[in-house]
């Protein structure tokens, strides 16, 4: 969908590239997350796509037509554009804001209304509260998801997003970037995000672009960048800690895991199976009996199937406890996993690897 040949950035007065010779492209419907320390050309990169900043030479491709000499107003209404802290007009309402490019492409109000509306629903926030308010009655992590509406409001193929959770605290920023996978799971954009947060490249990226004085050192699967990086540079910038990193990209879908039992069965203490005790809905609320363990001193944790090996760690961890019980999204047992299946999957993965 985006592609970038030979593409640099010499800014006048300067004899160094901010960005150079870059050859780069972005498949349809993945998010590619640009990285590196200050002053690497990723943001540059960024603007250079939607011509915010004009690239001295080189070719921009986006669905196969060079936009490099195309009106570059008309070219940004066709691209969703966010950044820090949303970016909103603050004497516009958070509809108008929402409405500022389909206005500008000529949709009458009611279709702009109506667009607006779905996309506050897109983004959790109740239309009928939030259409009539400004962005000063709003807090910072709603802002942003009605910066994320506003770019999507014409529909665009693609999107472009600099730091847009950067402003935000922890907590907020973890919660919508769950939220922004799940929006884009339901309209799958070509998104380019620059990023200088490496947890969040790998959580939200299916590719990553490393940067470095402007030149693209290593564009690959997050897995590869921190396994296998390209040179020392890509090597030093991923750093120490790579090994949990790569935990938030393990699904437990994709394990094997070990066969539960309920209590209703109770076949298990014969069978050498786990059986766990589960309240009226069927939920596992603790251990009954535990192959070779002691089950009334196990704590029962939970971890959803959606989840990663991260949070299963996360959560065993809290919980002092060596297994976790793997549920559906009912909250009903479908496996349980063990401390040293973590252990070994990951030996496995890194031989692999």
């Amino acid at each position: 969908m985006i592609v970038l040949e030979g593409v640099e950035k010499i800014y006048p007065g300067s004899t160094q590239p901010a960005v150079s010779q870059l050859d780069m492209a972005i498949p349809q419907g993945e998010i590619v997350m640009l990285i590196g320390p200050s002053g690497c050309g990723k943001t540059t990169t960024l603007k250079m796509i939607n011509r915010l900043i004009e690239p001295t030479a080189g070719r921009i491709l986006l669905d196969g037509k060079d936009v490099t000499h195309v009106n570059g107003d008309q070219l940004r209404r066709e691209i969703g554009y966010v950044i820090q802290q949303g970016g909103l007009f603050p004497h516009f309402s958070i509809a108008d804001n929402i409405g500022v490019v389909p206005k500008m492409l000529g949709w009458d109000k009611q279709r702009i209304r109506q667009r607006a509306d779905e996309l506050l629903h897109l983004v959790g926030l109740e239309p009928s509260t939030f259409r009539d308010r400004y962005p000063r009655q709003l807090s910072g992590g709603q802002q942003q998801r009605v910066g994320v509406a506003r770019a999507l409001a014409a529909d665009p193929p693609v999107m472009l997003m600099d730091e847009p959770f950067g402003a935000i605290d922890p907590i907020t920023r973890d919660r919508l970037q769950d939220e922004f996978l799940d929006i884009q799971r339901t309209v799958g954009k070509t998104i380019a995000f620059v990023t200088h947060d490496l947890q969040e490249a790998v959580k939200l990226g299916d590719k990553i672009a490393v940067f470095a004085t402007g030149r693209l050192e290593q564009y690959d699967s997050p897995d590869t960048v921190l396994t296998q990086p390209a040179n020392d540079f890509v090597s030093d910038f991923v750093g120490g800690g790579a090994a949990v990193r790569r935990l938030s990209l393990l699904e437990l879908a994709h394990l094997e895991l070990h066969p539960v039992e309920t209590d209703e069965k109770a076949a298990g203490s014969r069978n050498g199976t786990p059986v766990v005790e589960v309240d009226g809905s069927g939920k596992p609320v603790s251990w009954r009996h535990l192959p070779g363990g002691d089950a009334a001193g196990t704590a029962m944790v939970t971890v959803p199937i959606s989840g990663t090996v991260y949070d299963a760690v996360d959560v065993m961890l809290d919980g002092c406890a060596s297994l976790v019980a793997v549920v559906d999204e009912e909250g009903r047992a479908q496996g349980v996993l063990h401390w040293n299946d973590l252990v070994g999957g990951l030996r496995t993965r890194k031989g692999h690897a």
